[in-house]
């Protein structure tokens, strides 16, 4: 007699549990894209900066353009600050409407320095590094 009455509860419990896997499911999905749109980003900060301080223009647009998201290739800003030094950074801050209503927020920032010594050849000037 016992069982007859647990006979439908493993359903009931499938579908109070289920909207609570399927929500774990999605956050998990999209902190892996952040994260891993995170890790693009810094990337391409380092090889633009790198690509800046070695070749200048030619390979920097070419650094650029190997970014896997072209919105964050755009703002990926790197100049030579003396003769031997570089900044490359970007500056991520955006919201975008998403389903439901919500809205999804993105804001990163990374900078690198790069002290560009190997690239010269012979030995610092008298005055010292620029």
């Amino acid at each position: 007699m016992l069982r007859w009455k647990e006979k439908g509860q493993t359903m009931a419990e499938f579908a109070l549990i289920m909207p609570v896997l399927i929500l774990l499911l999605f956050g998990m999905t999209f902190a892996a894209f952040y994260a891993f749109r995170s890790a693009s980003t810094d990337w391409g900060v380092f090889i633009t900066g790198v690509a800046t301080g070695s070749y200048n223009n030619p390979a920097t647009e070419h650094a650029r353009d190997n970014v896997l998201w072209p919105d964050l290739a755009d703002r990926i800003n790197a100049s030579q600050n003396g003769a031997r030094q570089v900044r490359s950074l970007i500056t991520v801050e955006d919201s975008r409407d998403w389903i439901f209503g919500i809205r999804l927020i993105e804001a990163q920032r990374a900078a690198t320095y790069f002290r560009l010594w190997r690239f010269y050849p012979g030995p610092p000037p008298a005055g010292g590094i620029e």
